[in-house]
């Protein structure tokens, strides 16, 4: 509707276009916030998922962590009880001695490299006389126990890095989340003021066809 005063065209807006013009800026304030909603929504979920499947792995690992260190200190202590048949097999006590020291010493060190070395020196002293069936036993179970270190050594790094990435992700969350709770609640907002303003639209409009 329009009135004349003056010259200048006034428009009046009934209540049936008020309406309408409501609706119209509501669905556009809700197109604009459920676009950023469900793109922050996406990479929100991803980094929840993120999160998830880290701490899963990252248990996997610890389990796996405890496996190796019980199996190395079981081998080492393994070996160490095979040594008294060294004696009989003709060993000098000195020497066995020696051996045991250094398989203790072995088992108690954090170093891959420095463990090699020690263990490097057990087996020399292996190697010295015949070949029996208590040194290729105690030669064995050192080996192993070395192997479990060095994939004990190789999961700590897996772990460091589990760990950073959980971290990551966590950070991540964190600044998106007080955005996405915003976003969520104005798109709600929007979604329940439509649906006010519909309804009474198709009211209006019941009440001019009756």
């Amino acid at each position: 509707m329009t009135a004349e005063g003056d010259g200048v065209g006034v428009a009046l807006i009934d209540r049936e276009g008020l309406i309408d013009a409501v609706i119209l800026k509501h669905n556009k304030m809700l197109e604009k916030y459920n676009f950023e909603f469900e793109e922050l929504d996406t990479r929100f979920s991803s980094y929840s998922r993120g999160i998830e499947d880290t701490k899963k792995k990252h248990e996997e690992i610890l389990e796996r962590i405890d496996v190796l260190k019980e199996k190395r200190q079981q081998l080492y202590h393994q070996a160490e009880m095979t040594l008294e048949k060294l004696i009989e097999s003709g060993m000098q006590q000195k020497d066995v001695n020696t051996i045991r020291d250094n398989i203790l010493k072995a088992k108690s060190l954090s170093s891959g490299d420095e463990e090699k070395t020690v263990v490097a020196s057990i087996l020399s002293a292996l190697s010295i006389g015949e070949l029996s069936e208590s040194k290729s036993s105690i030669k064995s179970k050192i080996e192993e126990a070395v192997a479990s270190h060095e994939e004990l050594i190789s999961i700590y790094g897996i772990e460091s890095t589990l760990t950073d990435d959980q971290k990551l992700h966590e950070d991540e969350l964190s600044k998106a989340k007080p955005r996405h709770s915003w976003l969520e609640k104005r798109v709600q907002s929007h979604k329940e003021a439509l649906k006010y303003w519909e309804s009474l639209k198709n009211a209006e409009k019941e009440v001019t066809t009756v």
